[in-house]
């Protein structure tokens, strides 16, 4: 198995993740997976001037920098586990849409089980055009409910235009994904940015770029139209969900106030240092899963149908390198616990709580 592809053949663009707002903008768009709207991160396309405290760095294109990062000893950062049933054997590692440089170099127990893999497998394959172009499709424009909304608020579009401004989100970027819900985002994205976490060092988008650089198969567990149904953008005769004016108002304030950063950086920060327990209880506090309804669309259902699809693409593809969004790992019904139902031991190999994990290793009991 040849190895792992040098830092330089990444590519420098981002695809991005999407959610539902108002709270949902603050955590699974980070973390749970999903990649609607894989539109490119909302970076001005000339550095960002320094002078304007408000403008995220734009994300590295210095090949000499990435070489010179790739060279300097990495942890391990997030959390892996090594699922096994019988003779079958793959690795999870929970991943993040965002991130900085450093963490697109996997750490040593990472890098040994990407190295053993035959294929990734994600969510979606985030360079993928096919994928790319039925997501980004999903953004463009507002449905025609929507649109009629936003022309009875004229107040809310002007709103959302400053804080464009403000935080220098190319023109064109900011025209092209005219969607309600695709601004808000990138203003959210552009917000957490500011602190040096920026959707071009997310996992997903560099594992797929290390994988098709190396030419390994790169596995989609879903598909663009099942996740865009799941984060309320419709299709295939399900409507798009209609954001409401006390819906945007909400996430523009969350992000004027601050909220939307903080809450980011939490989540993030439990990510690094692969404290699921410290994850858990911020999704709990800062009702980041939104109401039930939200919790079961955006992660159970999910997590049920990836649950009965991971065994097969397992045995086809032993030793199979799995990334899916950390909160899928958290919380009620969430995948490990499915996996385990299905008689598949779990070991967590990094993270905090890695060295006491066997004790969760044994098969569970049918139901």
């Amino acid at each position: 198995m040849p190895r792992l592809p040098s830092l330089i053949q990444l590519p420098r663009h981002a695809a991005r993740a999407l959610r539902r707002f108002p709270q949902l903008l603050l955590g699974l768009a980070l973390l749970a997976g999903g990649h609607a709207a894989q539109a490119r991160a909302p970076v001005a396309e000339k550095p960002a001037p320094t002078s304007n405290p408000a403008c995220p760095a734009p994300p590295v294109t210095d090949p000499a920098v990435y070489q010179a990062e790739a060279r300097k000893p990495q942890p391990d950062r997030g959390v892996l586990w090594q699922l096994r049933k019988g003779d079958d054997i793959a690795y999870l590692w929970g991943s993040i849409h965002v991130g900085q440089l450093p963490w697109i170099i996997p750490g040593p127990r990472t890098q040994q089980a990407l190295r053993g893999a035959p294929a990734i497998a994600l969510e979606l394959d985030p360079v993928d055009p096919a994928t790319l172009q039925a997501l980004t499709q999903a953004m463009r424009e507002d449905s025609d409910r929507q649109q009629l909304i936003m022309r009875q608020h004229p107040e809310l579009q002007a709103r959302m235009g400053r804080m464009a401004v403000e935080s220098c989100i190319d023109t064109s970027t900011w025209q092209t994904n005219a969607s309600t819900l695709a601004r808000i985002i990138m203003l959210g994205m552009q917000d957490v940015a500011r602190s040096g976490y920026h959707p071009a060092y997310g996992i997903d988008v560099n594992l797929a770029a290390i994988a098709h650089a190396a030419g390994r198969p790169v596995k989609a567990i879903e598909t663009a139209q099942e996740q865009l149904v799941a984060m309320g953008l419709g299709g295939n005769g399900v409507p798009a969900q209609l954001a409401t004016p006390e819906d945007i108002r909400k996430a523009l304030d969350d992000i004027d106030s601050g909220k939307n950063r903080q809450v980011a950086l939490d989540l993030v920060h439990h990510w690094e240092s692969g404290d699921l327990v410290a994850l858990d209880q911020l999704t709990r506090d800062c009702q980041c899963l939104g109401d039930m309804g939200m919790k079961a669309a955006l992660l159970d259902n999910r997590n049920q149908r990836m649950a009965e699809r991971l065994p097969a693409m397992i045995t086809a593809q032993p030793n199979l390198f799995i990334a899916v969004g950390l909160l899928h790992m958290v919380g009620d019904n969430n995948l490990l616990e499915l996996l385990q139902k299905q008689g598949y031991t779990v070991r967590q190999l990094t993270g905090k709580g890695a060295d006491t994990a066997a004790a969760a290793s044994a098969p569970a009991k049918a139901p």
